[in-house]
């Protein structure tokens, strides 16, 4: 960083204006991104809003659209692992193209009259597509930004997930109610589409790799490379997969089954039920930004990460766990709401800083592939969650059943979140994989 700043007073104006410009594109990839995890996530919440007309006009039980729920994350966690392993060696920019253009593929179908098998099988492509989205997205942003920076860039393309729900709940409702739910496949087609040309023309990744202090290389004091099996052994990478985990089957379930809660469950009717579920997803804007800019704080204090983003979030997940207890109590149902949607909120922002504790911890080579595999692991609580949600409202056959799931799952994170406190120390991760801080 020093020698970054040691230029002379007659050299400043020769290298200001490829700074300002490196600065500017690397802001410009970001939106850009932030764009693809909101199409990202609009994709996967358009099967629970239209879940109550699919369900009636193809004739299906609340355990065959749980298997519809579950099915897109058949190859989600595959495809993410095996395109992690390559994401090093390959162009991104046609990489993230090529997965943007295969939603778009995986949506078109859906937009005429369709039978089971083929609903199903869109359903995995679209998630084949979709499992190596998140880690390669976050992998180029680390490309352009040092580990001290990312905490914001991250923040944003994470609240892209976020944004595309809140997008996604009133505006696919509306297309629903206005003409059918065949047009909201029709229209994420065409948007996926418009995103993949966006990404070919200002795509790019850049040459940022951490700046950690690190004396000269030997082969006693750093690694560049450490055993796959000793990085998925690691405590905190374990950790971050734990609370992962818990968070996904909470997104998974939320995705499917939640917009079908509001409308049948505390009985709000389907334009109000799709603005209150943007509206829970909403919750999670404010809360990421306030625990990021909390973060960054303790960080520029010069708190180990281990308090400033592992104990942060670990207390994000019992909190989280807690509020969801209350759905077990006699409140009202725009009570019951709230809670969910600050529960919600807390056990999102996992993808947040779990992605950059990993990132942290796994050496500059393999940091694409370590995102992808954990990314992926994690992932699978899609194919457990709407698959069970649905067996059990089956048995339950009224919204009591909706909220024992939603408890189950505050059970979870209140003990994946005990976990974290003693699993997520990057500081002690790095001393023993032998990478220097």
């Amino acid at each position: 960083m020093l020698e970054a700043h040691s230029s002379t007073l007659t050299d400043a104006p020769a290298v200001a204006a490829p700074v300002d410009r490196a600065t500017g594109r690397r802001w410009l990839i970001v939106g850009s991104l932030f764009l693809f995890m909101l199409i990202n996530f609009a994709d996967k919440a358009v099967l629970g809003l239209v879940a109550i007309p699919m369900m009636h006009d193809m004739g299906l039980s609340h355990e065959q659209f749980g298997l519809v729920g579950s099915a897109f994350f058949l190859l989600f966690s595959l495809s993410g692992i095996a395109i992690g392993l390559i994401a090093d060696r390959v162009s991104m920019k046609w990489l993230l193209a090529a997965l943007a253009l295969t939603w778009a593929c995986a949506q078109l179908p859906l937009a005429w009259p369709s039978s089971f098998a083929v609903l199903l099988l869109c359903r995995v492509l679209l998630g084949a597509g979709e499992g190596p989205a998140s880690p390669l997205a976050l992998h180029v942003v680390y490309t352009w930004f040092d580990d001290r920076e990312r905490s914001l860039p991250t923040t944003i393309v994470q609240q892209g997930a976020t944004a595309g729900v809140i997008v996604a709940g009133p505006l696919l409702t509306y297309i629903s109610q206005r003409w059918h739910w065949h047009a909201t496949f029709l229209t994420l087609g065409i948007v996926g589409a418009a995103w993949t040309v966006l990404w070919l023309c200002v795509g790019k990744t850049g040459n940022q790799h951490s700046r950690r202090a690190r004396p000269i290389a030997t082969a006693k004091n750093v690694q560049t490379r450490v055993p796959w099996r000793t990085l998925l052994s690691d405590h905190t990478v374990i950790g971050v997969m734990l609370q992962c985990f818990v968070a996904y089957a909470v997104v998974a379930i939320g995705f499917t089954w939640v917009p079908a809660y509001l409308r049948l469950g505390l009985g709000f009717p389907a334009t109000q039920a799709g603005w209150l579920f943007a509206a829970q997803v909403a919750v999670q804007i404010p809360v990421g930004i306030a625990l990021a800019i909390y973060s960054h704080r303790l960080l520029k204090r010069g708190v180990p990460t281990r308090r400033a983003r592992g104990t942060l979030i670990s207390s994000a997940c019992v909190i989280s766990g807690i509020a969801y207890g209350v759905l077990f109590l006699d409140v009202p149902p725009f009570v019951k709401v709230a809670v969910m949607g600050l529960a919600s909120a807390l056990a999102i922002q996992n993808f947040t800083f779990g992605p950059m504790l990993i990132a942290e911890v796994a050496p500059d080579a393999q940091r694409g592939g370590l995102l992808a595999i954990t990314t992926s692991i994690t992932t699978t609580a899609g194919l457990i969650g709407p698959v069970a949600m649905g067996r059990l409202l089956g048995a339950a056959g009224d919204a009591h059943g909706y909220e024992i799931g939603f408890v189950i799952n505050g059970a979870l994170l209140l003990a994946v979140g005990a976990a974290g406190f003693a699993l997520l120390d990057p500081q002690r991760s790095r001393r023993r994989l032998q990478i220097q801080s």
